[in-house]
């Protein structure tokens, strides 16, 4: 029996199918589906069921799915020690937010003792659940529209994830100083679709018109920019070309624009950080949501 084995295995059933497990590793599925194979060769046991849907557990495999995860973890922790010489992880990843980086770059300024050994990465959704899975990242900050909220906690728990919400907000829009909208001190909700807005990747900038309002502009007339570049989608906002959605926590407001509230409607957006149901965080990580705690929350929006 492997190692490798023991990963594979786990990483299958976090994901719910051999596909899915073979993206998070890097392989391919016959790779994955035959390693699980050996693993249940050399212990003379079936631990999985399959599906044409995906793989579930056996009676047998629940057993044996805690064992191996709970040896994974401790080698986990042991490479951690031989990394704590160099240096205190803190590994993160996060959509594309100018606050979030802000908020780690002054947290990385005011940290004493051990050096840390810090990983950022801006990600998508699913590279960020692979990060996690792959143990290349211990946290990933996240937000996401409200109405997605109880699914996307039911899923996180099937995947053996943990998310914590640190806090509900309202969604604002951005305007700069060249927008007629630029001296408003709060947008209603029915604006939204007779303006311009900038179009994003909703796996990369979840906060926009169709995944917290589930719908998009459409109108004719109206600029449709589609970009998957957070300065560019600044600057277009900034010279008053478009607008966009978001909410002030992911965004510096800058001095040449406006986070203006959108009013009569009830859509929130929760912001938080997924991490692995097993405790592995470093004391840097721990310390660093607390400090990314205390910032959201005091936040006024």
């Amino acid at each position: 029996m492997e190692l490798k084995q023991l990963q594979y295995f786990v990483t299958s059933v976090d994901m719910g199918s051999f596909k899915k497990a073979a993206d998070a590793l890097y392989t391919t599925q016959p790779h994955v589906s035959k390693t699980i194979k050996a693993l249940e060769e050399d212990l003379g046991i079936c631990l999985l069921e399959r599906h044409a849907t995906g793989v579930r557990l056996t009676e047998v495999g629940k057993q044996v799915y805690a064992d191996a995860s709970d040896i994974l973890l401790k080698c986990g922790k042991l490479a951690q020690l031989e990394q704590t010489r160099s240096g205190q992880p803190l590994r993160l990843s996060s959509y594309p937010s100018a606050y979030i980086a802000t908020l780690t770059a002054q947290f990385c300024s005011q940290w004493e003792g051990v050096p840390l050994d810090v990983m950022y990465c801006e990600s998508r959704m699913e590279d960020m659940l692979q990060q996690l899975h792959r143990h290349e990242i211990d946290l990933a900050i996240i937000s996401i529209a409200r109405r997605k909220l109880e699914g996307f906690r039911q899923l996180m728990d099937k995947k053996r994830l943990r998310f914590e919400e640190l806090k509900q907000v309202s969604p604002y829009l951005f305007v700069g100083q060249k927008h007629p909208l630029f001296q408003e001190t709060k947008i209603d909700a029915s604006v939204l679709n007779s303006v311009s807005l900038v179009q994003t990747p909703p796996d990369l900038f979840p906060v926009n018109l169709q995944t917290v309002f589930g719908q998009d502009t459409t109108a004719d007339g109206l600029h449709r920019i589609e970009t998957n570049s957070i300065y560019l989608s600044q600057c277009l906002t900034k010279h008053g070309i478009v607008c966009r959605i978001g909410c002030p926590w992911m965004d510096t407001v800058e001095p040449d624009m406006r986070a203006i509230p959108i009013v009569h409607s009830d859509e929130k957006i929760s912001v938080g950080y997924l991490c692995r149901k097993r405790n592995d965080l470093s004391d840097a990580e721990q310390t660093f949501l607390q400090f990314l705690e205390v910032h959201i929350k005091n936040q006024s929006t």
